[in-house]
């Protein structure tokens, strides 16, 4: 079993007079860990009651409620944040992004290893935040005790890096299985989330394996029946495609509001909340408080206010379902950043459910409900819809929901509705919310993994902008002298509405003068007028490839479908996109390294930003009292990488990574005045 799982031999199986083979043993552990995940997502939803329990239940209702009135969410909110931030703080530290991307990272960059060992910690962290009502959802923890469990059976069994990926595949998938009952949307969110594109039938396998096991395991516990209930809808006529068309349509900007909001409350509160990570959570904790005295039903994953609007729309006013849809939205966005635990997938359905069902309502007061059908068919495909066009998962969104509702009858408007809202809001946002965080970060991924050097950058990357250009009716001496002032040796020939006429080159002013023309053309009468372009989008080695096939120094990068030039990909800006491209390979490796680093030593490998106010600046190394137990490892300066002495002077504007304690991360970050977030999930 060398090559398959990077073992010589099984001791255990060996003991018992077991021989088994490479396939064999790859799914005796895809139903290992699909049986611990399900037992464990089990676990973390107990403790999700326990803790609603004790800081809603007899905190907020019964201790404070009498003195406080609804006001009581505030201040339990506050304490559970003040107890989340402390255990993350105290126990996990700090981490380059939670959640799903650095489940994704840790996959692509890796091989899988994830430090499984505070994997508790972060699961109770995940408990108290859902329990105290935090706006987050419980499927994103769940899927990181899956992950987690897969990359602890790996690591302990020393599997090579492809098999403990696929065991952290088989968990993610188990995780989803077991949290929505909806074995089949975990398989198809494992191959589209966290392997990023990446199939293969031996892999296939392996995932269904392990999500089937985890869906038996947790029905056998908890029945078969739908988690959002039995539904009671009308479907309306053929009408009603139209309908479902425009919900995709309406939908597509709110995705793309999620993605940007959530980011956007990340970089706030990082860049301005400058407290301790119990403090900061607290402190979201009271903001989630204050608007859930208003609209209690945005707490915690909100399923039963879900499954209330699917059962029982017309409760439900227009407006009110506008409300909770974007104040779910904006409150999930404060949560995350603050500091609480937990994920995106239960607040995109619910704000997919709240706009749908709106979308709904107002159908059904302009036609007739024989033509548009029940407002509640909208919120189901408005659930689809969102949670693909944020998560970037149309598969994963369209499985899902039908799982949630066992209801076959409204796949077909699921699946339009989920397309042009996913087809949509990838014109607009570049990646899905976790991925995009990775992006963010200068991590690109293609089918998960970190695709190859050109590969990785576009055309819209490289390209020189503003384009240089010339009036197709300039004379050749004005196209000497442009030549000259622009330092290259190709312009873009514009029209008269400055669209892309042609491109002249420098041998084409050459060839001009050499002719002896009694009357000199104009650029327009010696430019090449077919002309092959680019768009800012391509893969730069697509353009790349055209260029070398056609021997040619220069392409024009026009907007897709017109003649608008948006910049100009000369061979000169090939090499500094090499240059680019080299250097952001360089830190992928140095991040993969770090990623290894955490997991084998239980060290943290933390990256600080030195800012000009910071104790340290103008420092020598040896200068610091650095905590007990840390070393700088490297210090990153100006696109360069400084391998640190005694001697070395730390200046405004490096970034320090350093080996830590856990213990003593706190002393850290006080020589560096700040105090580290993670990325948004």
């Amino acid at each position: 079993m060398n090559g398959f799982l990077g073992l010589k031999r099984f001791p255990l199986f060996d003991r018992l007079g077991l021989h088994l083979g490479e396939n064999t043993v790859l799914l005796l552990l895809a139903v290992t860990v699909g049986l611990t995940t399900g037992v464990s997502v089990w676990l973390f939803d107990l403790a999700i009651e326990f803790f609603h329990h004790i800081f809603y239940d007899w905190l907020a209702v019964e201790v404070l409620g009498h003195i406080l009135g609804a006001g009581a969410v505030v201040v339990s909110l506050g304490l559970a944040g003040l107890a989340v931030g402390w255990m993350m703080e105290r126990f996990v530290g700090a981490e380059r992004y939670h959640g799903l991307a650095g489940i994704i990272e840790a996959v692509a960059l890796a091989g899988g290893r994830l430090r499984y060992r505070v994997m508790p910690v972060k699961a109770a962290a995940a408990a108290l935040s859902l329990g105290a009502g935090a706006s987050v959802g419980p499927e994103a923890p769940s899927v990181v005790i899956g992950a987690h469990i897969g990359s602890f059976f790996g690591q302990k069994l020393r599997l090579s890096e492809e098999r403990m990926r696929l065991l952290v595949a088989a968990g993610s998938a188990s995780a989803i299985a077991a949290a929505f009952r909806a074995p089949i949307a975990g398989v198809f969110f494992s191959m589209e989330v966290i392997l990023n594109g990446e199939f293969s039938t031996g892999s296939f396998s392996v995932v269904v394996l392990a999500s089937v096991i985890a869906s038996v395991f947790i029905q056998a516990l908890t029945g078969v029946t739908p988690v959002l209930g039995r539904l009671n809808f009308t479907m309306g006529g053929p009408a009603k495609i139209v309908l479902y068309a425009g919900l995709g349509l309406l939908l597509a900007p709110v995705s793309v509001a999620f993605i940007h909001v959530v980011h956007w409350q990340h970089d706030l509160w990082h860049k301005y909340v400058h407290l301790r990570r119990p403090f900061k959570a607290a402190l979201a904790g009271v903001l989630v408080g204050v608007v859930a005295i208003f609209l209690p039903q945005i707490m915690g994953p909100g399923r039963e206010a879900m499954a209330a609007v699917l059962n029982a729309g017309e409760s439900f006013s227009f407006g009110l379902l506008l409300v909770l849809g974007f104040g779910k939205l904006l409150m999930t966005a404060v949560s995350l950043a603050g500091g609480f635990v937990g994920g995106i997938f239960a607040p995109t359905l619910f704000v997919g459910t709240m706009l749908g069902g709106a979308f709904g309502l107002l159908a059904a007061s302009i036609a007739p409900p024989e033509l548009t059908g029940s407002p509640q068919a909208y919120a189901i495909a408005g659930m689809a819809a969102v949670m693909a066009g944020v998560v970037r998962a149309p598969i994963t969104g369209i499985l899902l929901v039908f799982e949630l509702t066992n209801d076959y009858r409204l796949i077909l408007p699921i699946m339009l509705t989920t397309v042009i809202c996913v087809y949509l809001t990838e014109r607009l946002v570049p990646a899905g919310i976790d991925t995009l965080t990775l992006l963010r970060s200068g991590l690109r991924l293609e089918q998960g993994r970190d695709v190859d050097v050109m590969q990785g950058i576009s055309v819209g990357e490289a390209m020189r902008t503003p384009p240089p250009t010339i009036h197709e009716s300039a004379s050749l001496r004005e196209l000497r002298d442009r030549l000259r002032q622009s330092q290259t040796r190709c312009l873009c020939v514009v029209n008269h509405e400055g669209l892309l006429a042609g491109i002249v080159t420098l041998s084409d002013l050459q060839g001009a003068f050499e002719s002896n023309h009694d009357r000199p053309p104009p650029v327009g009468d010696i430019c090449t007028r077919q002309v092959i372009t680019a768009a800012p989008d391509d893969v730069l080695w697509t353009a790349i490839r055209s260029m070398s096939a056609r021997d040619i120094g220069g392409l024009p990068v026009v907007k897709p479908g017109t003649r608008e030039l948006v910049g100009l990909l000369t061979r000169d800006c090939i090499v500094r996109a090499y240059s680019m491209v080299v250097v952001r390979k360089r830190e992928q490796q140095h991040r993969a390294g770090q990623i290894r680093l955490n997991t084998l030593t239980g060290a943290r490998v933390v990256e600080r930003h030195v800012r000009p106010d910071a104790p340290i600046a103008g420092q020598k190394i040896r200068d610091v009292r650095w905590p007990t137990e840390s070393v700088v490892a490297s210090i990153r300066r100006g696109g360069k990488l400084i391998v640190p002495h005694g001697i070395t002077e730390i200046r405004a504007g490096d970034t320090l990574t350093v080996v830590v304690a856990p213990e003593n991360e706190g002393d850290l970050n006080d020589l560096f005045r700040q105090d580290s977030a993670p990325q948004p999930d």
